[in-house]
């Protein structure tokens, strides 16, 4: 009799844990700001960042550059939008030994000008900074006198 009432309890719970799963936002997600056009953003609408100073799976930033530019960490992109595959998404260790979330291997950032959900105050800045936009980022083959490199690099 015990476990049939343990077996109730457990059934009956099971709607509220599925309806609180499915009601929990995208780790990252995919948003619309007219000017800009689809980017990244974290759980809570933050945007996300990479630079182009970066190389894949490498982050140049460093001393007061992570003043400025925060870089991003989520131990495991557990949901994404589905826009996005769970296989853009990695990690890397920093230089300073810290992890920091890559997208399509490039490092993820945060940046201190945004202040409210939405803001893109970072994109486009010193023209170094920009959006993270899935639909137009890409890695491509760069050639230079008998050597290529892989750069991120956006449509």
């Amino acid at each position: 009799m015990k476990k049939i009432k343990l077996f109730t309890v457990l059934l009956s719970a099971m709607p509220l844990a599925l309806q609180t799963a499915l009601a929990t936002p995208p780790d990252v997600t995919v948003i619309h700001k007219e000017g800009v056009g689809n980017y990244l953003a974290d759980a809570n609408g933050r945007t996300l960042y990479w630079s182009n100073k970066d190389m894949p799976k490498t982050s140049k930033c460093s001393g007061a550059c992570l003043e400025r530019w925060v870089p991003y960490f989520n131990d495991a992109i557990l949901s994404a939008d589905p826009e996005l595959a769970s296989s853009d998404f990695g990690t890397i260790i920093r230089a300073d030994g810290k992890k920091q979330t890559t997208f399509r291997s490039y490092p993820l950032y945060y940046s201190s000008l945004d202040q409210v959900r939405g803001d893109t105050k970072g994109h486009k800045l010193n023209g170094a900074w920009f959006a993270m936009m899935p639909g137009r980022f890409h890695l491509v083959e760069k050639y230079s006198t008998g050597y290529s490199i892989t750069v991120g690099s956006v449509d």
